[in-house]
């Protein structure tokens, strides 16, 4: 599989990379608290999610959970010796790139000489280090109970031990370290070459001939994503197939294609409730520099569409769903805040260029307030890949007779180093 090859190739590249400032690094317990969020998310949706599972005759089984997006979302895989049990668990911010995230819960149960159970369990989290270097374990927790016989084996009132990471004894080797990323893709891989336990939304088709989702865009409850459409009613999706990843289902890419359009989607309906606005050409969030990043408020009501490219980004766009659902309608962020950023910094605006700004989205809000940062960076020359300044952006979205708009834009000058 191709994705193992470059998980590979970053963790060799970790090495090489200069230690980053302590201060550009998220913090462990923010790293831990996303993850933990993502666990509940997943936990919320799977029984409207896609199940694949094997079983054997011992009882041993391995389940992955994909989303309306055909995303993984969750893996988990049981063993069973006599009373012994063991259950291994992973969750990811987004396997496809699980190295920036991922969560793993391990639980043994074994049979006490009293009759009771002997449980032990660990979590451990994955993430960016303090100094650099992602897919790192990043914090692990351990639990060790006895239960009496007949006793809920519930561990949770038994307090967690947190594990002293900065002993080499309790860092996984590298070897170690790539497998446990690999191995829920591996092995979902694995399940998906037989038919799904369960798929609830095998018999819907609504619009799902003229759109193909974009991985990775789903919002934190699963039910809605962003999707590669086309202004045209016919869509011959098989000349669409991305060749290049053709051992990755759902790969589609229309580079080049002035009629692509960018639709919201409810995927439990599989219908398009109208158009972002943006314009990404393919199904996969990334491709080499060219990124598609969507993010979506708590309760999915809200999302930001950024199109990010090396240098600067190429589209950004916002949106907003209504129950119903209904789509309010979705307004382009890029072009009103450059020439305003480029004002508030006392810098030339270029409005045939449009400006060269990279945004990042940070946060958006259930009641429509977004925080993003703008940077504008050196391309070329001698300061090539310096920073010229960097601004956050606040602002809010308005729903009107019109559609939306944004309203209440506030800046305020940031350090150009991050």
């Amino acid at each position: 599989m191709k994705r193992n090859v470059i998980l590979a190739t970053l963790f060799a590249l970790a090495a090489l990379i200069p230690a980053q400032s302590e201060s550009t690094v998220p913090s462990i317990d923010v790293q831990v608290k996303n993850l933990a969020q993502r666990y509940n998310e997943v936990e919320a949706q799977l029984d409207r999610s896609v199940r694949y599972a094997s079983r054997d005759d011992k009882g041993n089984t391995e389940q992955a959970w994909f989303n309306g997006a055909d995303d993984l979302i969750k893996l988990a895989v049981e063993s069973r010796d006599g009373s012994k049990r063991e259950l291994t668990e992973y969750f990811a911010l987004d396997f496809e790139n699980d190295y920036d995230g991922m969560f793993m819960l391990m639980r043994k149960e074994t049979p006490a000489p009293d009759g009771g159970v002997q449980v032990e369990e660990s979590r451990k989290y994955f993430g960016e280090g303090k100094r650099g270097g992602n897919g790192l374990l990043i914090r692990e927790l351990r639990k060790s109970a006895h239960f009496k016989p007949g006793e809920p084996t519930d561990t949770v009132r038994t307090p967690n031990v947190v594990v002293d990471l900065s002993k080499k004894k309790n860092q996984p080797t590298e070897d170690e370290l790539r497998e446990m990323l690999n191995a829920p893709t591996k092995m979902a891989e694995e399940l998906r070459k037989g038919a799904p336990d369960s798929d609830p939304f095998a018999n819907i088709k609504g619009d799902s001939d003229k759109y193909r989702v974009i991985h990775g865009s789903a919002s934190s409850d699963g039910r809605f994503a962003i999707a590669l459409g086309f202004a045209r009613e016919s869509v011959d999706w098989n000349a669409l197939i991305d060749h290049y990843f053709s051992n990755e289902p759902e790969t589609y890419r229309a580079e080049g294609d002035e009629g692509v359009r960018n639709h919201v989607v409810d995927l439990a309906q599989k219908k398009i409730l109208g158009e972002t606005g943006a314009a990404w050409d393919g199904t996969r969030r990334r491709y080499n520099h060219p990124e598609c990043v969507v993010t979506w408020s708590p309760d999915s009501s809200v999302f930001v569409q950024l199109l990010a490219n090396k240098w600067s980004s190429d589209d950004c766009v916002a949106g907003k769903i209504v129950s119903g659902p209904r789509f309010v309608g979705a307004v382009n962020l890029l072009k009103p805040l450059s020439p305003k950023i480029y004002a508030f910094v006392k810098k030339p605006f270029d409005r045939e260029e449009g400006g060269a700004l990279s945004f990042y989205n940070e946060k958006v809000t259930n009641d429509g307030a977004v925080d993003m940062e703008a940077a504008e960076y050196e391309s070329s020359g001698d300061r090539k890949g310096d920073t010229n300044f960097r601004v956050n952006v606040r602002l809010r979205l308005r729903e009107t007779p019109q559609g939306l708009s944004i309203e209440g834009v506030k800046m305020r000058r940031l350090p150009n180093e991050r």
